[in-house]
């Protein structure tokens, strides 16, 4: 006789929903859940209270809880003899409270060795993923941006902003700490993706990409941003707020960057254009563009743009801060 069929598995939850569970079980719990994952086959409730010592009911009760939260799954196993059939225990949740570090050192690892092997230049490339990756911390969290004529509030403290921004950059990883001298300045110490005791320059770039591009949409339009690496410690980095006299607003620069033969012409992979271009549409960037490279003017009248990842033409307007893609056409294509 075969198993009871199973029942229909529910939607399956993001791996963050599942380890912010597996972080709020027991110790009891959490001892139980290592010890069916262990196993590659179903194993029932004697046999769990067997391995560990424990009564059957202390275990049951225990099991029933993380079935209830969804971290381990229990079907019937096939009966063999007399009696009721047995339920077996599974589980395929991650149970090494270790397990996100590890992920996040292989992934990132994996990412800078891409990097070194095809981007023409891995360290802008790192830099502008650390700066993706701000756009879309600061949105899941929620946090306005300020660089774009948001009135300062009443009452603004650029010290007290500062210390915000610390314990948002502790958050991710980079133990931030106040700076001794300047109160509207932090101390970055640490890189939570490389090796301490030998910090991967990539590492550090995306680090930076990341930081800058926080301090850009978050310092309310009236302050510059200085980021200062320790020459002597690549972990240490120093990353100061400085408030510029009103009513001078402070406006982001515009990334380009260029991809095929668009490169070749540019004379480089990516280049930022200072607000004083005065640049409103992706045609007065293009303008612009063509002035400063005048070997790449050909080129831009038969490429194709994307402007903050979206396809873009000439009519297109340029908010502070926009990245532009240049993609001239392939040979063949």
């Amino acid at each position: 006789m075969t198993a009871a069929t199973e029942k229909p598995a529910e939607k399956p939850r993001s791996l963050g929903a599942i380890l912010t569970t597996v972080a709020g079980l027991t110790s009891a719990q959490h001892a139980l859940l290592r010890r069916i994952s262990a196993h590659s086959s179903p194993i029932t409730v004697t046999e769990l209270a067997e391995e560990g010592g424990l009564h059957v009911s202390s275990v049951r009760e225990t099991l029933d809880a993380l079935v209830d939260l969804g971290l381990v799954t229990r079907q019937q196993m096939p009966i063999s003899g007399r009696g009721r059939p047995s339920l077996g225990y599974m589980t395929y949740t991650p149970a090494d409270p270790e397990f996100p570090a590890q992920m996040l050192t292989q992934v990132t690892h994996a990412v800078f060795t891409w990097l070194r092997s095809s981007a023409p230049d891995p360290a802008t490339a790192a830099r502008q993923m650390g700066r993706y990756w701000a756009d879309m911390a600061l949105s899941m969290m929620h946090v306005p941006d300020h660089a774009t004529g948001t009135p300062v509030p009443p009452r603004f403290s650029l010290p007290d902003h500062m210390d915000k921004i610390r314990l948002f950059l502790t958050a991710f990883g980079f133990a931030a700490t106040t700076h001794p001298e300047i109160d509207t300045a932090v101390v970055l110490h640490a890189c939570p993706f490389t090796d301490p005791d030998a910090p991967d320059p990539l590492a550090l770039e995306l680090r930076r990409g990341m930081v800058e591009r926080v301090l850009e949409l978050t310092a309310t339009d009236i302050a510059d941003e200085e980021y200062r690496p320790d020459a002597e410690n690549p972990l240490r980095a120093e990353v100061v707020l400085t408030e510029r006299p009103l009513p001078h607003k402070r406006r982001i620069v515009t990334t380009v960057r260029y991809y095929g033969g668009s490169a070749d012409l540019a004379g480089c992979h990516s280049e930022e254009v200072r607000p004083e271009a005065a640049v409103a549409t992706l045609g007065d960037l293009l303008n612009h563009l063509s002035t400063v490279h005048p070997a790449l003017r050909r080129v831009l009248e038969i490429s194709s743009f994307f402007v903050d990842q979206e396809p873009a033409d000439r009519e297109t307007a340029l908010s502070s801060g926009a990245r532009i893609d240049v993609l001239p056409p392939y040979a063949g294509g």
